[in-house]
């Protein structure tokens, strides 16, 4: 189902060719909220998960606290490692921008989100 969600709004989009800055932010923010649903529909459904969604899920399940907090904890976890990693292989910042700190930051946010505000489709997934 995730990749269907992802590949529908690929053929959704496939003809923005957003140029200005705030047009691509925009469009990295819908692309967020899209993600942050393919994660909660992945992670309520009680299947197979991705590695970084299963990490977040593994850590959720230990400590009891929710799943999006865990997630933003691992994601930024994440971030700050391959920061480092590219900074001593590379010596200089590459593929780490804003559209990757964003993720980490707002796709648990917003996974918890979708759990707190639409209780009915949370208990619609996971039946």
């Amino acid at each position: 189902m995730f990749g269907t969600l992802i590949d529908g709004c690929m053929r959704l989009f496939h003809a923005l060719q957003p140029v200005v800055y705030w047009q691509q932010l925009g469009l990295t923010l819908i692309s967020l909220v899209v993600l942050a649903l393919g994660v909660f529909l992945e992670v309520n459904s009680r299947t197979l998960v991705m590695a970084g969604e299963g990490i977040a899920a593994a850590v959720s399940l230990r400590t009891h606290r929710p799943f999006g907090t865990m997630k933003v904890r691992c994601d930024l976890a994440m971030v700050v490692g391959a920061v480092a990693l590219v900074l001593l292989g590379a010596h200089s910042l590459i593929g780490v921008r804003e559209g990757t700190v964003l993720s980490a930051i707002l796709t648990g946010r917003l996974v918890n989100g979708i759990t707190t505000y639409f209780p009915r489709l949370t208990a619609w997934v996971q039946d």
